[in-house]
């Protein structure tokens, strides 16, 4: 019952509120951009393919070949508020070689905003973020893994694709998750509020003047105990995926 009551919930996210959303409201496309419009259209795989570790289970979603670039695209699952990315990958080519080099393409997620609060953001359809107040949903992210420079013809040839490592990134202080950071902290701080100076990397930001706790030493120690949370955290896979066209 608990399984069907959150994907209840992530239907709502999906469809009743896509006309509303945090902030302005969002300007509408008259249809989405596809961003597998420059890729062949029929994925290697019928169906997402599944591998668990560390209680954490990824899914393959499609896989396909764009010239002698590869591209797999994954869904995998926020262990918990923070901003978690996939960090270490490999691919390896039967009779071949090995292929640790991948860009990653950010294709859509759905988030942990603060304690009660849960965002989808999907750039493809629009660039605005839709939320809803609820007390618990799967956050999750999907990529395209990009491997290039792979040989022009893989039919036949049995691959291993293998996500060794997710971990924490927060290159900006934006990343920190800064409204999950207010929100736990407001039981001791109430009304605390951080700013950002913009550009500037995550340990660059401050608890605002308006608030009242910018010379408030405990304060101070508790917002920098959560941004180095924040910034810091992995988890071990592999995670590992055979596929073959």
């Amino acid at each position: 019952m608990k399984k069907i009551h959150r994907m209840l919930l992530i239907f709502t996210l999906l469809s009743v509120l896509l006309v509303s959303g945090c902030g302005k409201k969002p300007t509408e496309t008259s249809e989405p951009v596809n961003p597998l419009a420059n890729m062949a259209t029929t994925s290697w795989i019928d169906e997402p393919i599944k591998s668990t570790q560390a209680g954490l289970t990824v899914e393959l979603l499609h896989v396909a070949q764009r010239g002698n670039d590869l591209v797999l695209r994954v869904k995998f699952p926020n262990p918990d508020w923070r901003n978690w990315y996939i960090s270490k990958v490999k691919l390896s080519v039967a009779g071949g070689a090995d292929y640790t080099d991948a860009k990653t393409e950010f294709f859509e997620r759905l988030y942990q905003k603060d304690s009660n609060t849960y965002c989808l953001y999907q750039p493809s359809y629009n660039e605005q973020e839709k939320c809803i107040d609820t007390e618990k949903m799967d956050a999750y992210q999907i990529d395209d893994i990009i491997f290039t420079d792979l040989p022009g013809d893989l039919t036949g040839k049995k691959m291993t694709f293998e996500i060794l490592e997710l971990a924490v990134a927060a290159p900006y202080c934006e990343d920190l998750r800064i409204p999950y950071i207010e929100d736990a902290l407001s039981k001791d701080f109430p009304g605390l509020t951080l700013e950002c100076a913009s550009g500037k990397r995550a340990a660059v930001n401050k608890i605002s003047e308006a608030s009242g706790y910018a010379d408030n030493a405990e304060a101070q120690a508790a917002v920098q105990a959560m941004v180095q949370e924040a910034m810091s955290g992995s988890v071990s896979g592999p995670w590992t995926f055979e596929i073959m066209k």
